[in-house]
């Protein structure tokens, strides 16, 4: 490094040293920052419409992954949920899960087979009402090693499973609902000769669906464009619904509310059918 050294007539120690000059310094030590360019407006606008522009590519193959990820969870809760009632029939005499309501002489509403609990039931003569207890999918809880398999994490609605988790755990009179539907076990036809006669598990044609994604009301529909469904021979597949024929049944409907009893039939041969 270099120093300008001077003779000074005045001082009394005799030399010096003189620094130098700032200028001169700021070249010695590099101390002289170099100005940079910022960004332009322009330059920033087009930068922000790049990244929008790729986030809208990206975005729709990213829900589409994300959905297909919870579709394939959806499916393994309803093939734990086909193990299940394979266990339960084994061990029933050949009976599927018993439910109230499906019952078409007192107590039939189809819609409300996504209860796994009765609820709080009236009972006849003005007594009070009877304490509720499980009832349909809920009677396969002691064969299902986690209550999570009840609940479709595609499900937005208002049956989550945080919801009905202590009520699973312990003694609940309220209806606790998972985000499956059940046939039920009670043949409902308008042929009387099979009306009102118990389903036997392995009796059943092998393609018959006998449980699906939830369709109590419209925000019970767990999927966009159709429902994952469990047949008697445990097989889990997507039914596709091409021509909107489940969600014309809530259309029918009031808003938020179950459709007409008879449209569950049809949505149940719908499932089932071998041209779908």
């Amino acid at each position: 490094m270099r120093l300008l050294l001077a003779q000074s007539d005045s001082c009394e120690h005799g030399v010096v040293v003189q620094r130098c000059p700032l200028s001169h310094r700021r070249r010695l030590f590099g101390g002289c920052h170099s100005r940079r360019s910022a960004f332009t407006i322009v330059e920033l606008l087009v930068t922000i419409s790049i990244v929008a522009l790729l986030m809208s590519l990206l975005m729709p193959g990213l829900r589409a992954a994300r959905e297909g990820a919870q579709r394939m969870q959806c499916a393994s809760n309803l093939r734990q949920i086909g193990i299940a009632v394979y266990g339960y029939a084994f061990q029933n005499d050949d009976a599927l899960p018993s439910t109230v309501f499906d019952d078409e002489r007192d107590n039939f509403e189809p819609g409300e087979m996504m209860a796994l609990t009765t609820g709080l039931l009236a009972a006849s003569n003005d007594q009070p009402p009877i304490a509720g207890h499980w009832d349909g999918l809920g009677r396969l809880l002691p064969f299902i090693a986690d209550p999570r398999a009840f609940y479709c994490p595609c499900h937005h609605g208002d049956h989550p499973f945080d919801r009905y988790a202590d009520g699973i755990k312990g003694d609940s009179d309220a209806r606790l609902f998972c985000n499956y539907h059940f046939m039920g076990d009670t043949v409902v036809s308008e042929d009387d000769s099979e009306n009102g006669s118990l389903r036997r598990f392995f009796q059943l044609d092998s393609r018959t669906v006998i449980v699906a994604d939830g369709m109590r009301t419209p925000s019970d529909l767990n999927h966009l464009d159709g429902a994952n469904t469990l047949s008697a021979d445990g097989s889990v597949s997507y039914w596709y619904d091409h021509a909107f024929r489940m969600r014309d049944a809530f259309i029918e409907s009031q808003a938020d509310s179950s459709p007409e009893d008879h449209r569950y039939n049809e949505i149940w041969e719908l499932f089932s059918s071998r041209d779908r």
